[in-house]
């Protein structure tokens, strides 16, 4: 797995931030999904996750419609190489139902330019 690092790149005419992008495995995303009602993204062999824990839904609107900036606070990824409608994990006692959807938009353009690094 890699370290935290940040990402930043073009999408449309969209400055997209990533805080914060960190890879994992799918079962650490399913879990994550799990608890904070997020539903992972899909798309060319990458599964995303992404969640806001720390910014205001106010800041980041203003980010957008002011800058044209997309910021993401947090991103988590891992490589599944088929789509699947769902993930179950059942470890520990636990049992974990995730959906899986495909992506769309600026997560469609984020899995690529992850799925591209991969592959370098």
């Amino acid at each position: 797995m890699s370290s935290a690092e940040s990402l930043r790149f073009k999408w449309l005419n969209y400055d997209v931030e990533v805080i914060n992008l960190e890879q994992r495995e799918v079962r650490d995303i399913a879990f994550c999904s799990y608890i904070t009602k997020s539903v992972p993204l899909w798309h060319n062999g990458i599964l995303i996750c992404r969640c806001n824990d720390f910014l205001d839904l106010k800041s980041v609107a203003k980010k957008f419609i002011k800058e044209r900036v997309i910021l993401m606070e947090q991103v988590c990824y891992a490589r599944m190489s088929e789509y699947k409608r769902g993930i179950m994990l059942n470890e520990e006692s636990i049992i974990v139902a995730a959906p899986v959807i495909r992506a769309y938009g600026v997560y469609k353009a984020l899995a690529e330019l992850l799925a591209a690094r991969g592959r370098t």
